[in-house]
């Protein structure tokens, strides 16, 4: 037990002088520091970094380093060796050695844009941009980047957008009122890049960069608001001229809104616009989806309050509709009068329904009705009314043309003339009709089979055939 303890007493004393030695060296160092050797602290310090197992002693001497590195940041600063101070302010990595990085950096870029070295100006200057963006220089820094990028990288596109970063955080500084002077130089090669978008009906492209230069508009906030105008009022012209008018009207009112003066010409496409609206109106009343023409007559009051025109069409199209309801009323009143037998009655019906509603179907249906009263009450007249009415009268022509060359060629005792005879066949509402034309040389006998009720006509015989052939 005394022998187990003995070695514990040694390990105990063995670290106390491990920790005994690092503590020297480390409190070596942090004087050599505060003597204001500083090239030599830093390299005790490194070489103190490097071999100490002491962590949070290994802390302290990395922020002591740090340290020794701002005083020698700040010595050259003072002889105005702005590269070597920045080459310490770097090494410090901390927040009051960053303080000063920056403006060692600024005048580094300083001396290379006087010497026109425009690598090492855009080099600086880019990283104060992205990396010291508190940099109390930052404002220059902006102003000396658009020279570059205008002057050097003859980017003006990067140029506008460094200029929106000034203008959005020095808009009062008089960075940004230098700045705008050379925006101003270069606007006019933006808006003439936007008229060929525009040209081109790139529309959209046209109005998204407008709109961006609008809330950066230099001096040209006039000119840029009026050519807003005048692309939405084209834009919208074109889906006008496609009918694609979802979006028409919206257009329009931004062109009236970005540039009043052309409020007139907007006037008269939203007059258009209505007007389409009332001509798919129409179309659709024509195919009787009455519901759909007043919805579509209805979307001009979004355009144009009270309009007029509108209000016409759908009264029409509701009176339209009453009458539509009512001639489906008579027609089946019509269809019930029919199965009854009561052909003129239904005839009276369906003649009615057509004077409101005049579609194929009920004239179909009024025909039928026609059709059966003559086979009620004069079928005979009717099977000959047939034939006289077949293919616009082309039979009574034909057979009157064979009268009249027969009377130029014989005399009036030499052509006898049949007229019209009826004779009932064995099949319901189905007659023959006759008509015969003699003369010496030839026998015109014709013969026809006519159904009533589909009107239907049929030749029974070869010179019937023929009659219809001449």
């Amino acid at each position: 037990m005394i022998h187990l303890n003995r070695k514990l007493v040694v390990i105990l004393l063995f670290g106390i002088l491990l920790i005994s030695c690092t503590n020297v060296q480390y409190k070596k160092a942090a004087n050599i520091l505060r003597e204001g050797k500083y090239t030599q602290a830093v390299i005790e310090l490194d070489n103190y970094i490097e071999t100490t197992n002491h962590p949070a002693l290994k802390i302290k001497a990395t922020q002591l380093r740090s340290e020794a590195y701002y005083q020698l940041g700040l010595k050259e600063l003072e002889k105005q060796n702005y590269v070597e101070a920045s080459e310490y302010f770097f090494l410090s990595n901390s927040v009051k050695a960053d303080s000063l990085l920056d403006n060692c950096y600024f005048e580094i870029a300083q001396s290379a844009l006087a010497k026109e070295d425009y690598l090492t100006v855009q080099e600086y200057l880019g990283f104060i941009i992205y990396h010291l963006k508190e940099s109390e220089k930052m404002s220059e820094v902006l102003y000396n980047q658009i020279l570059i990028q205008t002057n050097y990288s003859n980017n003006i596109h990067a140029a506008y957008e460094t200029y929106q970063i000034l203008q959005d955080r020095f808009s009062e500084s008089d960075a940004f009122a230098k700045a705008t002077n050379i925006v101003d130089a270069f606007m006019p090669q933006l808006i003439t890049e936007v008229k060929s978008l525009w040209k081109n009906n790139l529309f959209a492209d046209a109005v998204a960069h407008l709109l961006t230069y609008l809330d950066y508009p230099a001096s040209f906030g006039k000119e840029l608001q009026d050519i807003i105008g005048n692309v939405y009022y084209d834009w919208a012209v074109t889906l006008l001229d496609e009918q694609q008018l979802d979006n028409v009207q919206t257009y329009l009112l931004k062109a009236e809104e970005y540039n009043p003066e052309i409020a007139d010409k907007v006037d008269e496409k939203i007059v258009e616009l209505a007007s389409i609206y009332i001509v798919q109106g129409d179309v659709y009343l024509w195919d009787r989806d009455i519901d759909k023409a007043i919805s579509t007559y209805k979307k001009t009051f979004e355009i144009i309050d009270n309009y007029n025109v509108a209000y016409q069409k759908i009264a029409e199209a509701e009176e339209i509709a009453l009458k539509i309801a009512e001639a489906e009323k008579l027609i089946e009143q019509g269809d019930a009068q029919f199965k009854n037998e009561e052909y003129i009655a239904a005839y009276n019906s369906y003649k009615e329904a057509y004077e409101l509603d005049r579609i194929p179907q009920y004239y179909e249906k009024l025909n039928h009705a026609y059709r059966w009263i003559r086979i009620q009450n004069d079928p005979e007249e009717y099977a000959i009314e047939i034939i006289k009415q077949f293919d616009n009268g082309s039979i009574v022509n034909k057979i009157k043309e064979i009268e009249v060359k027969s009377k130029n060629n014989y005399s009036r005792q030499d052509v006898r003339i049949t007229p019209w005879k009826v004779f009932r066949t064995v099949t319901n509402n189905s007659y023959e009709v006759r008509y015969t034309v003699v003369i010496p040389d030839r026998n015109y006998f014709f013969r026809w089979l006519v159904r009533l009720e589909t009107g239907k006509v049929m030749p029974l015989n070869e010179i019937t055939e023929e009659i219809l052939t001449l």
